[in-house]
């Protein structure tokens, strides 16, 4: 599940094209899923190895607290560790956070009391398009409507046409979307990612 979700970290992109630290980045990812949050965490085999996964959360107030609390800090003390804070990378991250912050890119627009829930999915390329994402998309859907959950959200690259397709097709619908800064070879590309919801 790290190795997948570094792969594609930066618009589908491995994550050293903008930090040089995997581990950072993989615990950032990850870690609430698979430490805190085991349970709402579902994964697509094939031939005994991980292909896909499902990272749900039913508590979007609780995955904020625990980031803040818990996995930012030992994933800074990490970075402290190895060097990584004094990476070149850094400062572009820094740079384009301003820039996201300036378009907007951090405002909360999601009604947690209205879709409390969210997810992620992530699919090796060679798998896409043989309905896994559908699958794991399916089991969190009635896991949370098992456990009582009002709603769902999600967020997804405005280009990831397929991914949005799916989720349309599923009964996601369009809340809002957001701009963010996102290095790129030497310059600030600004991505457009729209936040989608259902309920359940």
């Amino acid at each position: 599940m790290r190795t997948i979700a570094c792969e594609t970290a930066v618009r589908g992109k491995p994550v050293e094209s903008v930090w040089p630290d995997r581990e950072v980045a993989a615990d950032l990812l990850t870690c609430y899923y698979t430490d805190c949050e085991p349970g709402s965490l579902w994964v697509a085999e094939h031939a005994g190895r991980v292909v896909g996964y499902l990272a749900g959360c039913l508590g979007t107030q609780r995955y904020q607290r625990m980031m803040a609390r818990r996995v930012v800090p030992h994933a800074v003390l990490g970075a402290i560790t190895r060097g990584a804070l004094w990476s070149p990378q850094l400062r572009r991250l820094a740079r384009a956070g301003i820039a996201t912050w300036r378009h907007g890119g951090f405002r909360q627009r999601v009604p947690l009391d209205r879709y409390p829930a969210h997810l992620h999915v992530n699919i090796q390329e060679a798998f896409r398009g043989q309905q896994v994402g559908r699958r794991l998309l399916e089991r969190f859907l009635a896991q949370a409507t098992s456990a009582g959950v009002s709603g769902i959200h999600l967020a997804v690259r405005e280009e990831n046409i397929p991914a949005r397709t799916l989720f349309e097709r599923m009964g996601f619908v369009r809340l809002h979307s957001r701009s963010f800064a996102v290095p790129d070879e030497g310059r600030l590309k600004i991505s457009v990612t729209i936040t989608y919801g259902k309920r359940v």
